[in-house]
């Protein structure tokens, strides 16, 4: 049995994933989250701020200490769609070395895409049955499809949750020409990827990410986050568009009081909502699976499990 401790640093979240590895496979694993948003203002100055800069690296520590204290033998870091951005990622990159004791990898959004589908697959045992993972992040959202036996489409597009917010939203209750320029600048991005996307062969569709799981939890009105309620549960698309209506609506102090859904995200989360509203309503598709398995699982998949 060996003890791993994984860390991914989003644009809006940095999460921990601490597990057991016994004749290779994840035989227990628990996850713990932080709302950081390394990405704040990253798309209008190129920056991380000061404030994101102290507020992740104290992230890090802590993660870093829980690691040690799970026992930790190898703890894999990764940077995802803000750092790499980030004009001072380097910088960002020496501090988490020299102060929490962390190597954190900064991934292109192609790895990215790959890692959040072999934690999607991890489960899945048919090596022929065909998956469209949709992993919608703070900072881009990416599309891949593939099996367990090939990849057949990898792309990663930014847009995310804070991103399209911090461009388009100019107040909550959302004004609806904020979303009508939204969705125009959705459709320039993302039509290339869903004609070609509707055109092949999907068994299922997946989503993951922050937005994905969080719009399970609106579902099942959860005070309390429950990760083994919200796997694999099962989001038509009038869902939501409902819950879309219902937050677009409120002031961001009004969607403190929604179930499910925490009061940080709620500034960005209908931002997130229109983006997979968008994905789905292209694909054509009625319903689609969230995962609470994601790229944490794929960075055990691809350097713990295929050594």
């Amino acid at each position: 049995m060996k003890r791993i401790a994984v860390i991914d640093i989003g644009t809006n979240s940095m999460r921990l994933m601490l597990c057991e590895i016994s004749d290779n496979f994840i035989s227990k694993k628990e996850k713990d989250l932080i709302i950081t948003r390394i990405g704040k203002d990253v798309s209008k100055t190129g920056m991380i701020t000061e404030e994101s800069f102290a507020r992740n690296i104290n992230a890090l520590k802590i993660f870093k200490n829980k690691a040690d204290i799970y026992g930790a033998e190898e703890v894999y870091a990764i940077a995802t769609s803000a750092v790499r951005d980030a004009l001072n990622r380097e910088a960002f990159v020496a501090e988490a070395l020299s102060q929490a004791g962390i190597d954190v990898r900064i991934i292109s959004g192609e790895e990215e895409a790959e890692l959040g589908l072999r934690g999607v697959l991890s489960e899945i045992q048919n090596p022929r049955e065909t998956v469209l993972v949709i992993d919608i992040g703070g900072g881009s959202t990416e599309l891949i499809l593939g099996s367990r036996e090939k990849t057949d489409y990898k792309v990663s597009i930014p847009a995310g949750a804070v991103r399209m917010t911090e461009q388009f939203i100019t107040g909550n209750p959302i004004r609806s020409e904020d979303a009508v320029n939204m969705k125009d600048r959705l459709n320039e991005l993302f039509t290339k990827s869903l004609e070609h996307l509707s055109s092949k062969r999907v068994d299922r569709v997946v989503a993951i990410g922050g937005t994905a799981t969080t719009i399970a939890s609106m579902y099942h009105n959860m005070s309390i986050y429950n990760p083994e309620i919200v796997h694999n549960t099962i989001i038509n698309f009038k869902y939501i568009d409902s819950i879309y209506n219902q937050l677009k609506d409120l002031s961001v102090e009004e969607r403190w009081k929604v179930k499910g859904l925490q009061k940080e995200r709620a500034d960005v989360m209908p931002s997130g909502i229109l983006i997979l509203q968008h994905i789905i309503g292209g694909l054509g598709r009625d319903s689609l699976i969230i995962s609470e398995n994601d790229n944490l699982e794929g960075i055990i998949e691809k350097y713990v499990l295929s050594k």
